[in-house]
């Protein structure tokens, strides 16, 4: 697939330096609870602090000690890369809190944004605002939920998002009713004309196919933006996708603010293309969600 022409060598700067960023040790376990869900530990090292859901799990949220509207792990920066598609958003609706470093980056960049944010485990919000720095305020609202049940809920209420973001997965477990035709059919529905869902996925193995099928059964035509890490951005709209050229020029707008996250469009540009047209690959449905089987 084609990407932006900026030369391999860039493309290879921005991959060591997004690659180097994730390479630190957490020796200290600070913290330790055992959620009706899952087993939270708060991990520390080099500057850095992190949540895992067990001690051999991947990282679900790391921050800067002292910064933590910082992005660190990549994934983050992807989903970051939602904001080129459209005009800046006004009102946010956020799947899976986790740390709360989502939110709270949106919240530095703008204070006036609504956001919504969605996590099934009370739990993981108590950490979020004990150990990350986590903050509501009048604009940003946490709800204790399950996503589904609360994007039902919102589509009654005849709400509407000009960003939805999707991080509710890891690898190695899925919460299959996040992943089927007729849920993502909902969160269109949620969508103003010029929203715009980003969601964190699987960038290679049996799921990704299945994922991108998916997604495609909704939205049609994606973006997607590879991160080291396994992890795979996929980017849709409500209605039409920008040219790569006006998500080019967006994103030079964006650096400004960006920069007070870490994050910058040479980071981001060269890693951007369209999600090839999945065949041949069933779509998951609520009558067909095997999606940790497909996983492992």
């Amino acid at each position: 697939m084609k990407r932006w022409g900026t030369g391999w060598l860039a493309l290879l700067a921005c991959t060591a330096a997004l690659a180097q960023s994730e390479k630190f040790a957490l020796p200290d376990t600070i913290y330790q609870e055992k959620s009706l869900y899952r087993n939270i530990l708060v991990v520390d090292g080099e500057g850095y602090r992190c949540m895992k859901f067990g001690r051999f799990h991947a990282r679900q949220t790391c921050i800067r000690i002292g910064q933590p509207h910082q992005l660190v792990l990549n994934y983050t920066k992807g989903l970051f890369s939602a904001l080129y598609l459209a005009a800046p958003p006004k009102r946010v609706l956020i799947l899976g809190l986790g740390g709360g470093v989502m939110p709270m980056a949106l919240r530095a960049i703008d204070a006036q944004m609504h956001i919504d944010t969605v996590e099934l485990d009370p739990a993981v919000l108590k950490v979020a605002r004990s150990h990350f720095g986590y903050r509501e305020d009048v604009r940003l609202h946490s709800h204790v939920a399950d996503a589904r049940v609360f994007v039902r809920q919102q589509r009654r209420a005849k709400a509407t998002y000009d960003l939805v973001l999707i991080d509710a997965f890891d690898k190695d477990y899925i919460p299959e009713h996040l992943l089927t035709r007729e849920f993502l059919q909902q969160v269109q529905s949620l969508l103003t004309p010029q929203g715009v869902l980003t969601a964190n996925t699987f960038a290679t193995g049996k799921l990704a196919q299945h994922e991108a099928a998916t997604y495609q059964a909704v939205f049609g035509r994606l973006y997607q933006v590879d991160m080291d890490g396994g992890n795979r951005i996929l980017l849709a709209g409500r209605n039409a996708l920008p040219p790569l050229a006006e998500v080019q020029r967006n994103a030079v707008q964006w650096d400004a603010k960006l920069a007070l996250l870490g994050l910058s469009s040479t980071q981001l540009l060269p890693r951007f293309q369209e999600q090839p047209k999945a065949i041949g690959v069933r779509v998951l449905t609520d009558q067909y969600s095997p999606s940790n089987l497909l996983l492992r």
